[in-house]
C-alpha cells in the first residue's frame, strides 16, 4: 500500500515522537508512505477562526499536490485531518472556490485511526505483535476533532467511537470503559482562558484516575500536549500530584511490535510512560 503523507506543521515540531512512532508503525505494516512535496501549513491553528477564504485555500493547496499524485493521502494530526476534509467538503459544495481550486475529490484523505483501523492492516497488527501489553490498563481518548463536526468527518459513531479501542485491544491492552472519550479537552483554548483548560483537563485526569487507568491514549497532538503540560498547574491548583502519562496510540505500537527506537520517543514527554511500562515488563 502506497500513500502521500501529509505530516503537517505539529509532527515536524513539537509532536516528532508522534511522527516518528507512526512513520514506524506503517513500515512495519508494509505501507509506504511518501511525504507529500512542497505542503504548506493548512492553517488548523487559526485560520478558520480569521478568514474564511484561507481557512479552504490553504489546505486546498495540499489537497491538490496529493490529487496530482493520484494517491489517498494520510494526516496522523486529528487537526490538520479535519482542515484537509472540511476544505474539501467546503469545494465540493462552493462553485467560486472550485474555480480557484479545482479539487475534484478523486483521492480519500484518511486519518491515522482510520489507516490503521481497516480489516487487513489491524489483523496484521495483531499477528505481528512480539510483546502484548498484557496488565496495562489504558483509556482511550479520541478528543473533539477525531468525531466532529460529524457533517464532514462522518465517524461510524461520533459519541462512542471504536477505532481506537480496536486497535488496544489488538496490542494485548486492557481497554477501559469510560465516558469521557470524546469529551474536549480545551486545548484550542490555551492561550485565551487557562481557567477553562485547567478546569477541562482535570475533569478528564481525574476520570481516568477514578476507573485506575495507568496511562490515557491518544491520536490527537494538542490533546497530548495540553493533557501533558498541564499536568503540574493542575497539582498546584488543587494540591494532589497527577502524573497520568499521555501517550500515542502509535508509541504503543511500538512497544508491542518490539521496536527498539520506541523508549527514546517518551524523552519527549514531561509525564513519561517509562515508570508504569516498566513495571508491567513491558519496556
Amino acid at each position: 500500500m502506497e500513500l502521500s503523507y501529509y505530516p503537517g506543521c505539529t509532527l515536524t515540531g513539537s509532536a516528532q515522537e508522534l511522527n516518528e512512532s507512526f512513520t514506524n508503525a506503517a513500515s512495519a505494516l508494509g505501507i509506504t508512505l511518501k511525504e507529500l512535496p512542497d505542503w504548506t501549513c493548512c492553517g488548523a491553528s487559526s485560520a478558520h477562526m480569521v478568514d474564511a477564504y484561507l481557512e479552504s485555500a490553504l489546505p486546498a493547496r495540499d489537497l491538490l499536490l496529493a490529487e496530482e499524485l493520484a494517491r489517498d493521502v494520510v494526516a496522523p494530526c486529528a487537526a490538520c485531518h479535519l482542515r484537509l476534509k472540511a476544505a474539501a467538503h467546503r469545494i465540493g459544495e462552493d462553485e467560486a472556490l472550485r474555480r480557484d481550486f479545482p479539487f475534484k475529490g478523486e483521492i480519500k484523505v484518511l486519518s491515522g485511526l482510520e489507516l490503521f483501523h481497516r480489516d487487513e492492516l489491524r489483523a496484521a497488527l495483531k499477528s505481528k505483535v512480539v510483546k502484548p501489553l498484557e496488565g496495562l490498563r489504558v483509556v482511550p481518548y479520541y478528543g473533539c476533532l477525531a468525531v466532529r463536526p460529524p457533517e464532514i468527518l462522518q465517524p461510524a459513531d461520533p459519541e462512542n467511537p471504536m477505532e481506537m479501542d480496536r486497535l488496544l485491544e489488538a496490542l494485548g491492552a486492557e481497554v477501559l470503559d469510560w465516558p469521557y472519550k470524546t469529551d474536549c479537552c480545551g486545548g484550542s483554548l490555551a492561550l485565551t482562558r487557562t481557567d477553562l483548560v485547567l478546569k477541562l483537563s482535570r475533569k478528564l485526569l481525574d476520570m481516568a484516575l477514578m476507573v485506575d487507568a495507568d496511562v490515557m491514549v491518544t491520536f490527537c497532538p494538542m490533546c497530548q500536549a495540553n493533557l501533558d503540560t498541564r499536568q503540574e498547574d493542575i497539582s498546584r491548583e488543587t494540591g494532589h500530584a497527577y502524573q497520568i502519562p499521555i501517550v500515542y496510540l502509535t508509541e504503543l505500537m511500538g512497544v508491542a511490535l518490539g521496536n527498539p527506537q520506541a523508549r527514546s520517543w517518551f524523552g519527549k514527554h514531561l509525564v513519561s510512560p517509562e515508570r508504569i511500562l516498566a513495571s508491567k515488563g513491558l519496556i
